[in-house]
């Protein structure tokens, strides 16, 4: 295969240093190049990577422009978009094969136990494929114990998988000029020609690492930094259901012991694509519903037009009757004036027989006479 083959994992980071020392160091071992960004942490995150600059560690970026939306004491505001669009650009600036959007507090591995990270996406992209999602598992801390140097992984072994608005992880990507990664919260890289390897990659998250951290990232560096307009479009959800005084440590009953071997067999038995027909089944259900609304209100605008086509016929009808009625009676003038200028056409037919008629002529100068005595 091909030795220029690279991989970039993009971190972006605030306040992590207890975990992104193991975090890169692992990525590092599995062949994957590192590139940070550093979102104004106030604790040694910086420090736990500097040693890695040059050793798979390609840059350390401080991220600029820090806003001060919905941000108390002056501190900077987790603005999540702004982070996705560095990413953004940084997949179309640094020169790799593929890249990943990671994050600080968790770990990837390949769904093959004898390939490393960087081989298993070698042989994604071999096969053809431009991008992987990964099955998504919240290891949560079961006891109070762990210390400085503690590798997360051997302390806390049982998870939980991601809920429903975290599923898709599509986080994983061949080098595309059209990169989206903002649309989705950065949950999916998204570009035309997509193609998602149908068995997905497993990603172990750690993202509360005890009760006294709990309540620090929660409770002081995490809710009151997320901005308001990011959470209006439905993002950062995750700790809606944290209360102050929370417990963040887990009863292990309630979580699922992890188990590799086992996990990857049933990744292997259950690939993307029925959750993609899920996924196409329920947007389906969505178009047919908004389609049966569609049809109804068209079916009521239909049906008053045929009320109102109906009163119009109805008025149209009685117009109609009105106008035969008038003809009617015009006609039977019409008639009667027939009639009447018959009588008058028959009466001028006599009167002129009279006129010419011989006993008219004889009586004529008794006619005369009458008049003149008349005048008289």
């Amino acid at each position: 295969m091909a030795s220029d083959f690279s991989v970039v994992a993009i971190i972006a980071a605030y306040n992590e240093s207890d975990i992104i020392e193991q975090v890169v160091a692992d990525l590092i071992h599995q062949g994957i190049q590192v590139h940070l960004l550093d979102d104004s942490s106030t604790d040694g995150t910086v420090a736990a990577v500097e040693p890695y600059v040059g050793r798979g560690v390609v840059a350390i970026e401080r991220l600029a422009g820090t806003t001060k939306d919905a941000a108390p004491e002056g501190r900077g505001g987790f603005d999540l978009e702004r982070i996705l669009r560095r990413k953004t650009e940084l997949a179309k600036e640094l020169d790799a094969t593929w890249f990943i959007n990671h994050d600080a507090d968790e770990f990837r591995e390949s769904p093959w136990s004898h390939l490393s990270l960087k081989d298993a996406i070698r042989h994604v992209d071999a096969l053809g494929f431009n991008a992987i999602d990964f099955a998504g598992l919240n290891f949560w801390p079961v006891h109070d114990q762990l210390r400085a140097g503690d590798d997360v992984r051997d302390a806390f072994t049982r998870y939980a998988e991601f809920a429903a608005y975290d599923r898709v992880q599509v986080r994983c990507w061949k080098r595309t000029n059209s990169l989206d990664l903002a649309s989705s919260g950065g949950h999916e890289a998204r570009f035309p020609g997509r193609k998602v390897f149908p068995l997905r990659f497993i990603l172990r998250h750690y993202p509360i690492r005890g009760q006294a951290h709990g309540v620090r990232k929660v409770f002081g560096e995490r809710r009151n930094r997320f901005l308001d307009r990011e959470r209006a479009r439905g993002w950062h959800v995750q700790y809606d259901q944290m209360q102050e005084g929370v417990s963040f440590l887990r009863d292990p009953s309630t979580l699922t012991p992890y188990d590799p071997d086992a996990l990857r067999r049933s990744l292997t038995l259950h690939p993307r694509y029925p959750e993609e027909l899920e996924e196409a089944l329920s947007a389906a259900r969505s178009d047919l519903s908004a389609a049966r609304a569609e049809v109804e209100a068209l079916r009521d605008e239909l049906q008053q037009r045929a009320t109102e086509r109906s009163e119009m016929h109805a008025a149209l009808d009685a117009r109609s009757a009105e106008i035969a009625a008038l003809i009617e009676a015009i006609e039977q003038r019409a008639a009667e004036i027939g009639r009447w200028r018959t009588a008058a056409d028959g009466l001028t037919r006599q009167l002129e027989e009279v006129r010419h008629s011989l006993s008219w002529r004889w009586t004529s100068p008794a006619r005369a006479a009458y008049r003149i005595l008349r005048r008289r």
